[in-house]
């Protein structure tokens, strides 16, 4: 950036002094105008060329995204949607199951339904042996709470 400042600055500078020069040389008139018109533009030149030539890390990522862009940040989007609203669920299902004493582990998986709606696919729960007597009860509250049907509930003894 310094590098660029001494440059403009030299520049402009170097165009300044021509200009006097030509101006001193010239007397008035008509041709005075024209030169003080080209000093104008000679200043102009002398600042905006060594901008041109200005290209920083930051504007090298701006453009246009590509359809390719813009379909694979949908997609980290949606996966990351679907883990958030999945651990939310497995979360809470936890601390429902955990209320009526159960000692188990929930996971959630998420998909889109065919009108690409979000929605919970499978529920897998990793129960103590002590819970393997009350599985009908823990399997009701998974499909009140979720909203998930007894086929898409998995039930692993730890």
């Amino acid at each position: 950036m310094t590098e660029l400042f001494q440059t403009i600055l030299m520049r402009v500078t170097l165009a300044g002094v021509a200009s006097a020069v030509a101006l001193r040389m010239v007397g008035g008139g008509a041709l005075r105008e024209i030169i003080k018109a080209a000093a104008g533009l000679l200043m102009l030149l002398a600042l905006l060329q060594p901008l041109s030539g200005l290209r920083t890390a930051a504007w090298d990522g701006w453009g246009v995204p590509s359809q390719e862009d813009i379909a694979a940040i949908q997609e980290q989007n949606t996966q990351t949607t679907m883990s958030t609203v999945a651990a939310s669920i497995a979360e809470m299902v936890e601390q429902r199951t955990q209320k009526e004493g159960f000692d188990c582990t929930v996971d959630v998986t998420m998909a889109n339904d065919e009108n690409g709606i979000l929605q919970v696919d499978r529920v897998t729960v990793y129960y103590g042996g002590r819970d393997a007597a009350r599985l009908e009860e823990l399997r009701a509250i998974l499909t009140e709470e979720c909203g998930v049907p007894e086929e898409r509930q998995e039930m692993i003894a730890r």
